[in-house]
């Protein structure tokens, strides 16, 4: 498990993302993935909180279009330092899942 300073945005873009439908269905699509590739012996902790970027910022798009003005920038909103750290979260949570032997796939 890293070591991730959690701000307010963050904690907020990481509790919108757990709860939105569609960015949660790309987070088990990458879950399912990256369980396959630790499978294989070719998971890669750092690439994998790359990948899970993508839905975080889905997620803070989605955010900002939900609940913020026109005027209002998602990359001002949710800066990169925070959109990092909640995929960095992510990442961690599905780490811990495996490492108690919680799987993703069926």
């Amino acid at each position: 498990m890293s070591n991730v300073t959690i701000t307010d945005a963050a904690r907020e873009l990481h509790l919108f993302a757990s709860n939105d439908a569609a960015v949660w269905r790309a987070v088990e699509h990458l879950a399912r993935n990256y369980e396959r590739k630790r499978a294989k012996g070719a998971y890669n902790s750092d690439l994998a909180r790359k990948g899970m970027s993508y839905p975080v910022e889905a997620a803070a798009k989605a955010y900002v279009r939900q609940h913020c003005d026109v005027a209002t920038k998602w990359n001002v909103t949710f800066p990169p330092a925070d959109r990092q750290a909640v995929a960095a979260l992510l990442v961690d949570y599905l780490e811990g899942e495996w490492s108690v032997g919680n799987a993703w796939t069926a």
